[in-house]
């Protein structure tokens, strides 16, 4: 089993089966799965606050999605890193790297806040947009 503290939450999204109606839910939005895996990786650093349940999670929502997508080995390669560079951004109050960045330096939460997490956001939209790129030049040439 998964060793980190992510580990129940991702196994009971697969036994009890929540994870693939979420999948079928989001897949249903008509969103293209780039766009998907970031937002949802993104959606879920916020909410909880760590990048590697973020990570973890979204791979397991959207990894039959994936496979029945038919995409190659470097589509999923961009795929993977959209998910990787949502899970970067909106470090707040809730990760642990925030309170490490911020005593570390000695800022205050609000000083954290406009500097640490606008940096993790502004480097997680940039690397989605390198990871488009790598989409588009990868599909283009299929």
């Amino acid at each position: 089993m998964l060793g980190f503290i992510g580990a129940p939450i991702f196994a009971l999204l697969v036994t009890v089966g929540i994870g693939t109606a979420l999948a079928d839910t989001l897949l249903a939005t008509g969103l293209p799965i780039m766009l998907l895996a970031f937002l949802v990786s993104l959606a879920l650093r916020a909410a909880q606050g760590s990048a590697t349940v973020a990570i973890l999670t979204t791979a397991g929502l959207l990894s039959e999605a994936v496979v029945d997508g038919g995409y190659s080995s470097l589509q999923i390669v961009a795929i993977t890193l959209a998910i990787a560079f949502g899970a970067l951004g909106l470090s707040h109050v809730n990760d642990s790297g925030f309170w490490v960045v911020t005593r570390y330096l000695g800022l205050s939460v609000a000083d954290g806040l406009r500097s640490w997490t606008v940096l993790t956001t502004v480097l997680g939209l940039a690397g989605f947009a390198g990871a488009s790129v790598v989409w588009a030049v990868v599909s283009a040439t299929g």
